[in-house]
């Protein structure tokens, strides 16, 4: 269940504010700012629908493109040797860089977590009395010391 709203391809959010006692949001994925509220469900949701027909409609107007929530590119940071390796995997693969990449992501996206086979995952769960434990599928699980903090991480060490 989500908490977006979702028309013609745009999200946008639902926010409450106590002190005006109303329904307010905006359109997310975007570079213009589109905001809109409503004083119950269906008025908040009327405005979405109004606030992005009326963004269309004003690009048409105007001549201009409207901002698409995603263009399907993006640009990240890695880091070089992440990058050489990403290259060499693909290129073991018989794939593009891009199409390696995609393919991961939607993995990823998916829930399938195959790169198990050739990574090492670390749970480490730092408890509140500052005793935590790393477990490894090898090695079990083995106990640490670290200050007062509730917190889970998981870290993976590539194996090459």
């Amino acid at each position: 269940m989500s908490d977006l709203l979702e028309y013609k391809g745009y999200q946008g959010t639902i926010e409450y504010s106590k002190e005006d006692d109303l329904l307010f949001g905006k359109v997310l994925h975007i570079d213009s700012l589109i905001q809109y509220d409503g004083s119950s469900v269906s008025e908040i949701k009327t405005a979405f629908l109004e606030a992005v027909d009326g963004y269309l409609a004003f690009c048409e107007q105007t001549g201009r493109s409207p901002n698409k929530p995603y263009s399907g590119t993006f640009n990240i940071r890695i880091g070089p040797d992440l990058h050489r390796d990403a290259a060499m995997a693909a290129v073991e693969r018989g794939m593009k860089l891009n199409e390696f990449v995609r393919d991961a992501i939607r993995a990823m996206v998916a829930g399938v977590d195959d790169h198990a086979a050739t990574h090492n995952t670390f749970n480490v769960t730092i408890v509140r009395d500052g005793i935590g434990t790393i477990d490894t599928s090898i090695e079990g699980p083995s106990e640490w010391r670290t200050g007062n903090v509730a917190t889970t991480h998981v870290f993976s060490q590539g194996s090459h």
